[in-house]
């Protein structure tokens, strides 16, 4: 195909789209793309992933990717085309059989502005406790109190709502016991799975019907305003987005301190994560702390060097986070028009940089990547007693150092098994794939991990030592039950 067909054929695709948007009749949603625009995006994402993705099989079948890609292509044909809106579900759906957290798509610039603006979340943020859904926050008008019972939302039962969206859901390897954390609030998705997944499988009048359980045990019913996005977010303001805002200290008592970092995201306001930690590990050394408790909780990873500083001042010997770090091919013919990336060079990857591997992937050689580069600990390093406070929010790169500290002596893990993959993800530098039909993007990483670890369970993230979660009563009083198990294991 020469470069003047090329665009000929990516500006009738444009075209056909703002027509289809003038013809909407009420949302961005409805818009209708033909089955030739559906077959065009779909064959490019799926030769994309099976050339660029290093895990694309790692966990499903390639004969399973084959026959889920081509399941959208057929029904387009069937039904003479498709909503952007299924079609971005049917995207979603696809990736998620790849089970990897790096690998989803995003919405297209159209229903992503009119998400700020339309509608179609509910008034209230909630969690996951003793089987429920329960109220955390919510918004004044709606009356809703923390702690109460979600039981149905415009007359269907919430628990099925939930189990229809999490196939949408994106998790690394077999860890779906944390896909509830993400349906429930996830930035990744503009907000939780059930309200981002259920604006485009169901209808979102302005108005919901909900149905629940107040504190006292009664049934109630209300009718309650949705809100949009903009506004789901406020009601939450204690979500530190950057590194530099995520991290607390305090010490306890004489011997005990306790250090929260909720994320390692470093690159929106970057800072040097050893100009927070030497100063605060010096502290604890002078102060003779030989107890520390580490709260990654809320922590799903983000940037390679604060976690990797951290551990410096950690871990008690030299370590290296991976010991292998693959990509899957190093010619993006084909594919480099479509995608985009923050880090130019890999789209033009040296080949001068990698060793060959028999299975025809490429290893970084060593000293080009930090990851796989020996860290010896900090002089002001931590060595008494740690105890890591787990979620199943830990995944990604807070996995992967929750996976080094495990060869730590004198290391206890308490709370909930996480997800992530102890054994390595599939991340690193994402390409940004645009689909010129739909203008949907999605995400696909380049590099696969090995992390150096002696054991792991494929596809699984960490099992604490002491399992710990929250019931609804201690949620309700704000008793924090793995943090006080933890600091009596301190004692």
């Amino acid at each position: 195909m020469t470069r003047h067909q090329l665009i000929r054929i990516l500006t009738a695709a444009f075209l056909t789209f703002i027509q289809a948007f003038a013809n909407a009749s009420e949302h961005p949603r409805d818009l209708w793309l033909t089955a030739a625009q559906i077959s065009a995006d779909v064959d490019l994402a799926e030769m994309t992933y099976q050339r660029v993705h290093p895990g694309y099989t790692r966990y499903t079948e390639a004969k399973v990717m084959t026959a889920a890609w081509q399941q959208i292509i057929t029904q387009a044909k069937q039904q003479k085309g498709m909503r952007l809106a299924d079609f971005y579900l049917q995207i979603s759906e696809v990736l998620a059989l790849v089970r990897c957290d790096h690998t989803k798509a995003e919405l297209p610039k159209v229903l992503a502005q009119a998400r700020e603006t339309t509608a179609v979340y509910l008034p209230f943020q909630w969690q996951f406790i003793d089987n429920q859904v329960v109220v955390e926050l919510a918004t004044e008008s709606s009356g809703l109190l923390r702690g109460e019972q979600i039981i149905s939302i415009d007359g269907v039962p919430i628990n099925e709502r939930l189990e229809q969206v999490k196939k949408y859901v994106p998790v690394d390897g077999y860890t779906d016991h944390t896909k509830i954390n993400l349906v429930a609030a996830s930035s990744e998705h503009q907000g939780g799975a059930l309200d981002h997944f259920g604006a485009m499988l169901w209808p979102t009048k302005p108005q919901v019907l909900i149905n629940y359980i107040d504190l006292a045990g009664n049934n109630q019913q209300k009718t309650m305003q949705r809100i949009n996005y903009s506004q789901w977010k406020k009601l939450s303001s204690s979500n530190a987005r950057n590194f530099i805002d995520a991290i607390q200290f305090k010490q306890l008592n004489d011997t005990t301190g306790y250090l929260k970092i909720d994320t390692f995201v470093n690159y929106r306001k970057p800072i040097k994560a050893d100009k927070i930690f030497d100063p605060l590990f010096k502290q604890m050394k002078q102060n003779k702390t030989t107890r520390l408790i580490l709260d990654l909780r809320e922590n799903g990873g983000g940037s390679n060097e604060p976690a990797h500083r951290l551990l410096a001042h950690l871990m008690q010997q030299k370590f290296r986070p991976a010991k292998d770090i693959r990509v899957k091919t190093l010619n993006l013919d084909g594919i480099r028009e479509h995608v985009f990336t923050w880090e130019k060079r890999a789209l033009n990857p040296k080949a001068s940089h990698f060793n060959q591997n028999d299975d025809g992937s490429y290893s970084f050689k060593s000293k080009i990547l930090d990851d796989t580069q020996w860290i010896k600990p900090d002089k002001t390093a931590f060595t008494g007693q740690l105890i890591v406070l787990t979620s199943r929010n830990n995944s990604s790169g807070s996995t992967n150092l929750l996976s080094t500290l495990k060869a730590r002596s004198n290391t206890f893990f308490v709370g909930a098994v996480t997800g992530g993959s102890v054994e390595g993800p599939t991340a690193g530098i994402l390409l940004f794939l645009k689909l010129p039909a739909s203008g949907i993007t999605t995400r696909v990483p380049m590099f696969r991990y090995f992390n150096d670890v002696e054991q792991f369970e494929p596809g699984m993230g960490i099992k604490p030592d002491t399992l710990v979660s929250t019931n609804k009563q201690d949620f309700i009083n704000g008793i924090d039950s793995p943090l006080e198990a933890a600091i009596k294991l301190a004692q």
